[in-house]
């Protein structure tokens, strides 16, 4: 039986998981990303990338845009809509990542990392004119129009 992620990083303090989804596009890819997490100690601060459990039992992995007295707000880099967290439901961080099955790894505390969190207001803007056309058109005629 497969240990629950918790358990890991409970128990070893970190660990490799592979990635499912595409909300962290284009930084992690469904299926060929791997992310190194560690538990969470402490509070998380901006541009960290959480490890969190809905109470449905989804866990999700997004990046924190703010800081709230409760928790965090957080937005997938491929998304548009922020989530509220509680801090109760984070379980870990990303210390780093491997982007495919290349075998190379990067750090959050790379320059390279830290070149492409400088991209997310554009990228972020990209997103939000590329959905325009169909938000108007839901607006206009309805969600089936």
């Amino acid at each position: 039986m497969a240990q629950r992620i918790e358990q890991v990083l409970s128990e070893q303090g970190r660990g490799f998981f592979q990635t499912a989804g595409d909300s962290m596009e284009p930084l992690l890819h469904s299926r060929k990303s791997t992310v190194v997490l560690t538990a969470a100690r402490g509070p998380l601060k901006r541009y960290d990338v959480a490890l969190y459990r809905r109470p449905a039992g989804e866990y999700v992995l997004h990046r924190v845009i703010g800081v709230t007295e409760s928790g965090y707000r957080t937005l997938g880099d491929n998304r548009l809509w922020p989530e509220t967290v509680p801090a109760e439901w984070v379980i870990g961080v990303m210390a780093g990542f491997y982007p495919d099955e290349s075998g190379q790894y990067i750090s959050c505390q790379s320059p390279a990392y830290r070149a492409y969190l400088k991209t997310l207001r554009l990228r972020r803007a990209r997103l939000w004119f590329r959905a325009l056309p169909g938000r108007v058109r839901r607006k206009m005629f309805g969600p089936r129009g």
